[in-house]
Formats: structure tokens, C-alpha cells, sequence
């Protein structure tokens, strides 16, 4: 060694390279990720003070931000910041969305931050001090869609998780025994439908909510999630129309989506928005019994929200299954069209989107709008225009069972006169909102007899004083599946005009248009899938590339 002076130095070199080599791993291997506790108020305002506990934030804010619905706060924003503290003011044009803290390199888990003109705000504070009364109903009848003021006391301050419950024909016997001691209230009641808005202000003395679709005769309850009110009888009228809902079937439904074969240039992220299936008067609840991993976020905007971080480029499969457990009811209708008269009001809820084009309803065409003038001529009944559409389809149009291509343009059904029950249901769906019908097309799975599931599309007309009525001109046309003993369609042209049967699993109401967490991201859509939302997945910048599959929803089983 004496002799080799230059082999001895090199020698040292490369002992002190690996020291320092391995203290950078250590060091960031074990570099603390910024964690959020709480943030306080969670919901707020332009120009409200915001603290936002945790850890590892750093003792000084340099480099490190606080990022909001994907948008970093500018420095005029932050009041402190400290290691487990940071005070902010909101801007001017903060919006909903996650909240993340980044530091040089990690960023934490999100946190969720509402902005309050998007809630209820209550009228009144008054302190809830023991079980809820119901003691004036602003009407004694009512239509379906009307606006309902409920006076008493010990509402609560803000709604928070208490809900009005309405009853329902659900086909269950009800006596007026039961009326009286509520014993079927979880069977034969619905509550009013956050989706469609229908909670309009709330206080400890007040509410104010729509007539809920799906509702008849019967009580109104309020239920605070600790007490239940008394109940307070009321009238709905039906002389347009009604809805039952019988045959009730119960799924358990679950899918998977896979993430693998990461490259990434950095630190990256990539967030999966996983449908949840919707909640509507014929599919009244949705219990999540099983998701792995555990999201980052629950049911937000109608989807788990699951993300991964990846620091280097790896083939890992990334696995991310859901599962669910919802009762499905078959709907009927009975319509008398000559009680059907002009819309009274369609800027209000869910009915204000289902008039004008959107992402998927390309209700503005020029070709189209021409072609519904024809088929409606002088008609103005809203049934009516609907059914005339409807014949005309089934009529003119050839129905297809392979699902086409994902860029297919839907309006090639009315120059191919054929397409699949996804160009069905959105050409009868854009049809009817230039005959100036509310309208949806609904996406989710057909389970057969055999629980085969499909991707499907339906969709469904908003009638003034009936509410929503289903309508599938797929399965109308002709459309072949397993069909179940249990359904007693004789016609399926005449039965799936208003109708639908327990088969349906419904994952989307209309186009779900959602907002990337990080402007940067980017997206990945699914046009022909099983639910319609304009974002699947999102990757940051500095993701490469990857690959990903997306499972149909499977049954399980069916009780």
C-alpha cells in the first residue's frame, strides 16, 4: 500500500463518497412528509383567517406553500407559519378543493376546505338543547319539486348530518298504526336529495326544503341524526301522475382499478377518482362496506378519492378495489297527460343543468334541432313531446349491442341511423332538451339474470308535478341482455317509456363535470364507461407515463 500513494487516496475517496452517500439516504429516506391535523373552520370565505394544524411544516416557510382547490397561495396570504402551525387569510378567489402543504420535497396528504356560499346557511342561531318539533307546515298539499317551509324548534344551528325524511310508495303496507309509532320509517322514507339541492336554508326554527322526487302521501319527519321529530302528516298531489316502486332487489357490487408500470422524472402523484353509485329515490341508499387501500377522501363529488406518491420509476401494480352493498326498487309510472301543463319554474336544483348543453349532451347542434322540429310538430305537452321522441327512435333507429369506439361522436346516429345504447341515450337526452323537456342520461351497469354486468346508459325526463321519469330507448329498441323472469315485460318499447326495472345500477345522473386538484395534472377520461365524469385519473407533471385498467362493476351477490 506504502508504495501505491495514488491507490491509497482513492481508497479514501471512495470510503468518504460512500459515508456521504449513505448519510443523503438516510437523510432522505427519513425526511419528515408535512402531515395535516385539522384546519379550523374547515369551511369559509374571502378574506376569513384559517389555522392549519399539524407537523413537519418546517420552523420557517421558505420555499414551503400552502395549496388550495391546485392553486399555491400567493405570499400576501400567509399570516405564521411554524413546524405544526400555519395561519393563512383566504383570497379572493379561493374555491373548493383539497387543501396540501408542500414542502422543497413532500407534500402531504390533502385535507378538504368547503367554501360556505356553496352550503346551506343557517338563518337563525339558536342552541339545540333536546329532540326536534315539528309544529307548522307552510302548506298541508303539496307538488312534487314545491317549496316547503317546516316551523319549530330544536332543528339545530346548521344542518350538518339531519335530514327531512319524506314517505314513499315503496309497495309496503302501511297502516295507520304505523304512522303514528314510525316503525317503517326506514323502509318508507326517503330524504330530501342534497344532489338535486333540495335543502334551501336551515336553522333551529326553520327549514326550507324542495318536495323531494319520489315522494307521496304521508309524513314529514325530521331527523337530526340523534333525535327523530314528530311527524307532521302532508298531501301530495298526484292527479299528473305517480310513481310506485316495488320489486326491490339488494346488489352486492364491487370493481377494481390497477396502476402499474410507473416512470416517472421526480416526485410524482397520481389520483384515481373511483365512482361511487348514485343515490336516487329508486336507489335510495349506498353503504361503502369495503375499500382498499383506504381513500384519501370519501365520497367526494361522487367518487373515492385514492392517490399514490411515486419517487422513482417502478412496475409495481398498484391495486385499488371498492365495494358496495344498495337496494335497487323497480319504477312505474302512471301518467295522465291531459293534467300536464307548462314547467312553472326550471332554473331551480338539479333541472337548471338538464335544459342546456353541456360536455356530453350536444343539445345545440343545428342538425339535431331540426330534426326534433319535425318530430315533435306542434306538440307542447312535455309527456307527450317525450313519448313522440321516444317512437320516433325506435322507429328510425337501429339499435347495436357492441359498444363503439370511446372518440365515436354520438350524432352519428342520426346520419348512420344506428348506434349503441350509449349514442341512444345521449341523442334521446340532448332530443328532448331541444324540445325543451328537462332531461339526463344516467350511466351505470345491466345486471343480467345470470349477474353478467354491462355498461349501460339510460336516461330520464323531468315531468312538472311528477318528477323524474325513467326512460331507456336501448333496451326499448330492442337491445338483447339476460333478461329476468321476474319482470313481466310483455313489450319492451311500451314498458321502458317511463318504467324501469331493478336491474339498472345507477353510478352517474347527467355529466359529473369535475375540476383537476393541480391545473398541471393530466387527465385521463373514459367517455363509454360506467359512469360520466370528465376525470378518471390525474397525474402531475412529472409523470412520465403509466399504465391503467378500470374493472365493470361485478355483482356479487343479489339478496
Amino acid at each position: 500500500m506504502r508504495r501505491y500513494p495514488l491507490f491509497r487516496a482513492g481508497i479514501v475517496v471512495l470510503i468518504i463518497a460512500a459515508i456521504y452517500g449513505t448519510i443523503y439516504l438516510v437523510n432522505k429516506k427519513t425526511k419528515p412528509i408535512p402531515e395535516i391535523e385539522s384546519i379550523n373552520p374547515p369551511v369559509g370565505s374571502p378574506g376569513d383567517v384559517v389555522l392549519i394544524k399539524g407537523k413537519n411544516f418546517g420552523d420557517v416557510r421558505d420555499m414551503s406553500y400552502v395549496e388550495i382547490a391546485g392553486s399555491k397561495l400567493t405570499a400576501t396570504s400567509y399570516i405564521s407559519w411554524s413546524d405544526n402551525s400555519i395561519k393563512i387569510v383566504l383570497p379572493a378567489n379561493i374555491q373548493d378543493g383539497l387543501v396540501v402543504i408542500g414542502t422543497k420535497d413532500m407534500r402531504s396528504r390533502p385535507a378538504l376546505f368547503a367554501n360556505e356560499v356553496d352550503i346551506p346557511v343557517p338563518v337563525q342561531t339558536v342552541q339545540q338543547v333536546s329532540k326536534p318539533v315539528i309544529e307548522y307546515l307552510s302548506a298541508e298539499k303539496v307538488n312534487i319539486g314545491d317549496e316547503l317551509v317546516i316551523q319549530g324548534s330544536n332543528f339545530g344551528d346548521a344542518k350538518n348530518q339531519s335530514k327531512v325524511f319524506f314517505t314513499i310508495d315503496y309497495n309496503n303496507k302501511i297502516e295507520e298504526a304505523d304512522y303514528k309509532s314510525q316503525v317503517l320509517l326506514s323502509e318508507n322514507m326517503i330524504p330530501c336529495n342534497e344532489d338535486e339541492m333540495d335543502y334551501i336554508s336551515w336553522s333551529n326554527t326553520e327549514i326550507k326544503v324542495r318536495v323531494p322526487d319520489g315522494a307521496c302521501t304521508g309524513l314529514v319527519v325530521v331527523d337530526t341524526g340523534k333525535e327523530k321529530s314528530n311527524a307532521k302528516e302532508i298531501t301530495i298531489n298526484r292527479d299528473a301522475g305517480k310513481k310506485t316502486f316495488t320489486n326491490k332487489k339488494i346488489y352486492l357490487i364491487t370493481y377494481s382499478a390497477d396502476i402499474a408500470d410507473v416512470v416517472t422524472n421526480d416526485i410524482s402523484t397520481i389520483t384515481l377518482r373511483c365512482p361511487v353509485p348514485f343515490k336516487t329515490a329508486s336507489q335510495p341508499d349506498v353503504e361503502i362496506t369495503e375499500t382498499n387501500p383506504t381513500p384519501i377522501l370519501m365520497n367526494y363529488q361522487n367518487d373515492l378519492i385514492h392517490q399514490i406518491t411515486k419517487s422513482k420509476s417502478n412496475a409495481e401494480k398498484n391495486v385499488f378495489t371498492q365495494t358496495f352493498v344498495l337496494p335497487v326498487f323497480e319504477v312505474h309510472s302512471e301518467i295522465n297527460p291531459a293534467k300536464i301543463g307548462a314547467y312553472k319554474d326550471t332554473n331551480k336544483n338539479l333541472i337548471s343543468k338538464s335544459v342546456r348543453p353541456d360536455g356530453l349532451v350536444p343539445s345545440d347542434n343545428e342538425d339535431l334541432r331540426a330534426l326534433v322540429k319535425t318530430i315533435i310538430g306542434k306538440e307542447t305537452n312535455a309527456y307527450r313531446k317525450a313519448k313522440l321522441i321516444y317512437n320516433y327512435m325506435l322507429s328510425n333507429f337501429e339499435i347495436r349491442s357492441e359498444v363503439r369506439k370511446n372518440d365515436a361522436d354520438p350524432l352519428d346516429l342520426i346520419k348512420k341511423m344506428n348506434g349503441d345504447a350509449f349514442d341512444f341515450a345521449v341523442i334521446y337526452t340532448a332530443l328532448a332538451r331541444a324540445a325543451e323537456i328537462p332531461a339526463l342520461t344516467d350511466s351505470g351497469v345491466l345486471i343480467g339474470s345470470d349477474l353478467s354486468t354491462q355498461a349501460h346508459w339510460w336516461c330520464e325526463i323531468y315531468i312538472d308535478r311528477v318528477g323524474w321519469l325513467p326512460v331507456d330507448p336501448a333496451l326499448g329498441a330492442g337491445l338483447e341482455y339476460k333478461e329476468w323472469t321476474d319482470s313481466g315485460i310483455t313489450s319492451a318499447a311500451d314498458y321502458y317509456f317511463g318504467n324501469l326495472d331493478s336491474h339498472h345500477v345507477t353510478f352517474s345522473r347527467g355529466w359529473n363535470q369535475l375540476k383537476p386538484f393541480t391545473a398541471d395534472n393530466k387527465i385521463v377520461q373514459q367517455p363509454r364507461s360506467f359512469a360520466l365524469q370528465s376525470i378518471w385519473e390525474e397525474a402531475s407533471e412529472n409523470t412520465v407515463k403509466y399504465s391503467s385498467y378500470w374493472g365493470t362493476p361485478v355483482v356479487k351477490g343479489v339478496y
